[in-house]
């Protein structure tokens, strides 16, 4: 062979090796990230409850202080908190729960305030966001899981708190599974909190 032919070879090896290379970066580039809410409200016909209530800021544990969306693998190691890669909230856990909190007030002719209303003659609610995650309790099974402790005051004074919890089953196992069932775990809880709250201040 002569030494033209060997270097020819040795180019086209070097320009076949190099699109090799670039077609494998093409190929390992990620999606981009899924953004998930809790969708359009659905009025649905409820009994007026009249309320007015002040929502202070809710509460959160550090983990549940991002827009990422969390999961655990019960049968593997329940105490991990793991991320989703390629999914996340449009905003943090306690954003989206205080949205479609005063959805439901408003929905049953009730008011969910904030401080920044500066009325003070209301009774103020404080809510600690304890759990928000789907929980895998095999690989082709989960729900969303959805737990808050509240303390309800009135002229400074607490006058009552409960535990709320709320779980899901996800019709997919995966990210956009999860999301639906959060979201009906979100508006289930807060029918629970509203008649709770009817409950504590019209007995």
């Amino acid at each position: 062979m002569s030494l033209s032919h060997l270097g020819h070879g040795v180019i086209a090896f070097f320009f076949g090796g190099l699109l090799m290379l670039l077609g494998g970066c093409a190929g390992t580039v990620t999606a981009p990230k899924q953004s998930y809410d809790f969708g359009a409200f659905q009025q649905a016909a409820v009994p007026d409850t009249r309320l007015q209530v002040i929502l202070a800021e809710i509460q959160t544990t550090p983990a549940l202080d991002s827009n990422a969306m969390l999961y655990r693998l019960n049968y593997a190691n329940g105490q991990q908190l793991q991320p989703y890669a390629q999914a996340r909230w449009s905003m943090p856990p306690a954003q989206l729960l205080a949205q479609r909190l005063r959805q439901q007030f408003a929905a049953r002719g009730s008011l969910l305030g904030s401080p920044a209303d500066g009325v003070d003659n209301l009774p103020l609610l404080h809510l600690e966001l304890q759990e928000f995650s789907q929980i895998f309790t095999a690989p082709e099974r989960s729900h969303a899981q959805l737990s808050l402790h509240a303390v309800l005051v009135k002229n400074r004074r607490i006058i009552a708190q409960g535990n709320f919890v709320r779980q899901t089953p996800s019709a997919t196992q995966d990210a956009a599974g999860g999301a639906q069932a959060m979201q009906q775990a979100a508006d289930r809880l807060s029918t629970d909190l509203l008649d709770w709250l009817n409950s504590q201040l019209h007995p």
